[in-house]
């Protein structure tokens, strides 16, 4: 189905002006069927949380505005050439009187987002269409904005590409605090680290509404450290991850972190697998393997039968990161450029005379040989003089 019949079932194309989109008045109107949504000057949408952290009062240009029945303001987006134009909303509670509260995007200003109204069950009756997340509905958006970009009272999961169009699954930004990235060294080989409450895994709206990533999909991250006592006193677990580009169409691995489950299938396989880089668990459903879907990964285990984190039938694996260049290796699998030189990681297969991926602090990519030292590459009998040539 191309993008326009898409389009086509999940909003009517309205052929009027764009500046006609804005009311001039304080009434949205809603299918009959829906209810009506009207101005709520009483709702302050000037406190937002900005994934999870509060916006000391800075001002949102959000309005507020209090429905009835399952109405919401931003169900009358249009598309033009299949871009959307509409208001984007953050649900708000509901109030004593069964009026539901939202912030929106103010309508005299469309953005080119749009909701997705066949992901709200009360409008659709289509529970197939929903969110994987409950309170989560859609937005169709066009270009780099993500919907919390727009309005900071959503917090938003990853992007997944459709077309020219990203979805994002997203709700109120009141939500428990999930995972916080943690800096200063926690993971090496390019690996960013994570501090999240134990059962807990990153999610992508950990990143903020100021990092898109709408051309990936979910945090590959290794095994989870044992859960330990944080400095609040809560149990937390830390997670080492990279974000791959999409996997291809028909890839079926994703990770594992429920810690009994990994060591029931494949015992040893733990975040402590490697000197240098965290061990990765996989639970694979098809026929394609971790190697197949994530270049970054190498797996030498053979896989087992078993299950995955939730008890369902998959092959489980236990696999390595790729090294980046300067760590020590053994062979050329272990590596992201494929080429272990002189015991490293290197960007080369082979560094020319008096040059070496070895040399101390510098070790990854082909530098001079400091004078008197021999040559690696046996070319010179005598050593080098360190400017690159053989000494006499």
């Amino acid at each position: 189905m191309n993008m326009s019949m898409m389009r086509g079932r999940r909003s009517i194309l309205l052929v009027v002006p764009l500046a006609a989109w804005a009311v001039a008045g304080c009434k949205v109107e809603q299918p009959a069927s829906h209810g009506e949504c009207m101005v709520n000057s009483a709702l302050s949408c000037d406190s937002a949380v900005l994934a999870g952290n509060p916006d000391a009062g800075a001002a949102l240009g959000l309005v507020g505005y209090a429905c009835t029945g399952a109405a919401r303001p931003d169900e009358g987006a249009t598309y033009v050439s299949g871009i959307p134009y509409g208001m984007v909303c953050a649900d708000e509670g509901v109030n004593a009187d069964g009026t539901s509260n939202f912030c929106c995007t103010p309508p005299s200003a469309p953005v080119s987002c749009a909701l997705d109204s066949t992901s709200i069950v009360a409008i659709s009756n289509d529970p197939s269409q929903v969110c994987p997340e409950a309170g989560s509905y859609r937005f169709d958006c066009y270009g780099s904005d993500r919907p919390e970009a727009l309005n900071p009272d959503l917090t938003c999961g990853n992007g997944i590409r459709n077309g020219q169009l990203v979805e994002y699954c997203c709700a109120g930004a009141k939500r428990p605090n999930n995972c916080d990235e943690a800096k200063g060294g926690v993971c090496t080989g390019g690996l960013v680290g994570w501090h999240c409450p134990a059962g807990s895994r990153p999610r992508g709206e950990d990143f903020g509404m100021s990092e898109s990533r709408a051309d990936y999909y979910y945090f590959v991250c290794g095994i989870p450290g044992p859960p330990v006592t944080d400095a609040s006193g809560a149990m937390s677990q830390t997670f080492c991850c990279f974000t791959p580009s999409p996997v291809l169409p028909g890839g079926s691995c994703v990770t594992m972190a429920n810690l009994d489950q990994i060591q029931k299938y494949v015992p040893g396989c733990t975040q402590g697998r490697t000197p240098d880089l965290p061990g990765f668990a996989f639970a694979c459903y098809g026929r394609d393997t971790p190697e197949d879907d994530y270049t970054q990964i190498h797996c030498t285990q053979a896989p087992v039968d078993g299950a995955d984190d939730n008890g369902f039938a998959a092959k489980v694996y236990c696999c390595d990161y790729r090294k980046p260049t300067g760590l020590a290796c053994t062979t050329t699998d272990e590596c992201q450029t494929h080429y272990c030189t002189e015991g490293y990681c290197c960007a080369l297969e082979s560094c020319p005379s008096c040059y070496s991926c070895g040399v101390g602090g510098v070790q990854g990519t082909c530098r001079l040989v400091p004078n008197g030292m021999p040559d690696p590459t046996g070319m010179c009998a005598n050593g080098c003089d360190g400017m690159g040539n053989c000494l006499p």
